[in-house]
């Protein structure tokens, strides 16, 4: 801004008191009365009005002696208004000369500017540098004065002092900004920006600290490496938003639960790391471990849904564990693995042995993404009947995997492992795909028209273009819709988009079930919002019957239901008479199990539907074969 919107504050410092009053008239007036003698003489001037310069809003303060102006400098930079020049006189008996008034003043106010008043009977230029050093913050000026020339020096050296303040403050709002953002990038490096957990950079480095406090006081710790189970189907149903939500309130649970040495981070997805530290007593870790797994299942809401979930998660302590960081997390994150597959929910100490489950579940990751390259699978098929006259009415297709080294491997063996990976949705379409084209084969060989049942996964429902999927690949194997079933879990039903694309796909007619009904958690508004042809009652309430009470109390309701809204309803896992018998009497429509028949390769599938009485052979031979 210009300099006249500003007042500017000049001290100056002379022993004589009428030398004050002329530098206020140079400095402070344009009145048109002469100078009085005294200054007309200092001055060498006649009128101080003649050839005047527009000048800035000065305010003058004066003193007579150094240490009186040193004073009033310092008082004057303690309350924020510093003073911008200093007019001193050279000599000013009996204190202070004007030399030693200027150095003082530079030790309390360095940035002040300096206009030293002398006569040539005074210091000389080289006296002076040798007394104040080389500087820009002070001119000399010779008596007698030139009023113009003081004018010039106060609005020179003025501007000059305020332009190196404004360059002052903002070099250092520069710094204080780079400083900032310094910082900034350095938690941006350290630390997760979904929920400001530590990442892993700065968990390595925790670890390494832990460890060369270890090495220099014999105090342990433990690494807690633990995710959240069914994680991904929630991401997958209720949208990755949701999923960070639930991720942030994990966080901000994680955090009051630790001690503030501790290290609690995020390493990405749903997985979380501790680093417990100080540990003097195992126990202490069952204390932690218990207390971080039920704060995690307490219920939140999410995605304005009330949900509960639970975490399953690996320990390793040092040094037993482990003797690097990565090892220790390695171990750890094996642990974890181990409790997941023991059922999630629990926390797991790491043992040797865990690695070699690891190791195979990492060599068998790898030969899945060889398998889907390759075209490893096969798909096989197992009858769905009526239940009074055992028509063959449908098949449900399974995968199976054949492993170059292994063999023949079932889909408990693969399929979790796909949907971990990723590569569920190209293996889903694959058997979409194949069970259409055989279906599609069985009929142009003028075999007995039936459906064909296909499971689906969450993952694949939640594919923003599944439903076009599915009608382009009805379309490119002409395969009617009402030849077509997809099977869902009941668990996969808690998103009202989902609902809505199994509702688009039953209006083209293809055909809806539940899967495994009674183990999920739908509750009765999905049902009556997601249109089905039919309900499977999960074979673990089949295979109670006549053993659990309870059980068939449950499977009787599940009937007694589905009739009432006008559904079928297909038992799988049926394999004895009695279980049967028991469905018959409480008018179950369709069975499934290894009573009639076990998973089958098309071409014995195409034998049984070649031969229709090749199933009455099968019953009254009693083929009770377990898979």
């Amino acid at each position: 801004m210009d300099n006249n919107n500003y007042d500017f504050r000049i001290i100056v410092i002379d022993d004589n008191v009428e030398i004050h009053k002329d530098f206020l008239k140079i400095l402070t007036k344009n009145a048109k009365n002469d100078l009085d003698d005294l200054g007309a003489q200092l001055f060498d001037i006649e009128n101080v009005n003649a050839n005047e310069l527009i000048l800035p809003r000065f305010k003058i303060d004066t003193a007579t002696q150094g240490q009186d102006g040193a004073a009033l400098i310092e008082k004057a930079l303690n309350e924020g208004k510093p003073f911008a020049l200093a007019f001193v006189d050279i000599r000013m008996p009996p204190g202070w000369d004007g030399i030693e008034t200027i150095k003082n003043i530079w030790t309390i106010d360095p940035d002040i500017h300096v206009v030293i008043c002398t006569a040539f009977s005074d210091y000389n230029w080289e006296e002076t540098i040798q007394e104040l050093g080389h500087s820009d913050k002070f001119l000399i000026l010779k008596k007698p004065f030139d009023h113009i020339a003081v004018r010039q020096l106060a609005y020179a050296l003025t501007r000059k002092w305020k332009l190196i303040g404004e360059s002052k403050a903002y070099t250092q709002s520069l710094e204080q900004a780079v400083e900032e953002r310094t910082e900034e990038l350095k938690y941006q490096a350290t630390h997760d920006m979904l929920t400001g957990l530590a990442n892993r950079a700065l968990l390595h480095d925790r670890v390494q600290q832990a460890i060369a406090a270890y090495k220099r006081h014999k105090i342990s710790f433990a690494i807690l490496f633990f995710d959240l189970d069914r994680f991904k189907l929630i991401n997958d149903s209720l949208g990755h938003s949701a999923g960070d939500e639930l991720l942030i309130h994990i966080a901000k649970r994680l955090l009051p639960t630790i001690r503030a040495f501790d290290t609690v981070s995020r390493l990405g997805g749903d997985e979380f790391v501790i680093v417990v530290t100080e540990l003097k007593q195992i126990d202490y870790i069952h204390t932690v471990a218990q207390k971080i797994l039920q704060i995690i299942k307490e219920p939140m809401t999410i995605a304005n849904r009330s949900l509960s979930i639970s975490s399953s998660m690996g320990i390793a302590t040092y040094p037993g564990d482990g003797e690097e960081a990565d090892e220790l997390l390695r171990n750890a994150d094996a642990a974890m693995y181990h409790a997941k597959k023991l059922g999630g929910g629990q926390y797991q100490f790491y043992s040797k042995e865990m690695n070699d489950k690891v190791f195979e579940q990492l060599e068998l990751e790898s030969d899945l993404y060889q398998a889907v390259n390759n075209k490893e699978f096969t798909v096989w098929y197992q009858p769905q009947f009526h239940i009074e006259n055992h028509k063959l009415e449908a098949v449900e297709a399974l995968i199976r995997w054949v492993h170059p080294q292994k063999g023949m491997l079932l889909p408990i063996d693969f399929i979790p492992l796909a949907e971990r990976t990723g590569l569920m949705i190209p293996i889903g379409d694959w058997v979409i795909r194949e069970a259409c084209l055989q279906n599609k084969r069985w009929q142009a060989m003028g075999l007995p028209p039936i459906r064909m049942a296909v499971n689906l996964t969450s993952q694949q429902i939640s594919q923003l273009d599944f439903v076009q999927k599915i009608k382009t690949i009805l379309q490119e194997t002409q395969l009617a819709p009402k030849y077509f079933e997809l099977e869902l879990s009941e668990s996969s039903i808690i998103n009202e988009m989902i609902i809505r694309k199994m509702n688009e796909l039953k209006e083209m007619g293809i055909e809806i079930a539940l899967d495994d009904f009674g183990t999920g958690y739908a509750n009765l508004h999905h049902l009556r919002n997601l249109s089905l042809n039919r309900l499977k009652i999960d074979r673990s309430f089949i295979n109670n019957i006549q053993l659990n009470r309870n059980d068939e109390v449950i499977i009787h309701a599940i009937i007694a239901m589905a009739r009432s809204l006008d559904l079928e309803v297909l038992a799988e896992g049926v394999e004895t008479q009695k279980q049967l018998e028991f469905l018959k009497k409480h008018h179950c429509n369709q069975i499934q199990g290894f009573y009639f028949s076990k998973p089958l390769p098309a071409d014995e599938l195409t034998y049984l539907l070649e031969h229709p009485e090749a199933i009455e052979k099968i019953l009254n031979q009693e083929n009770n074969i377990k898979e």
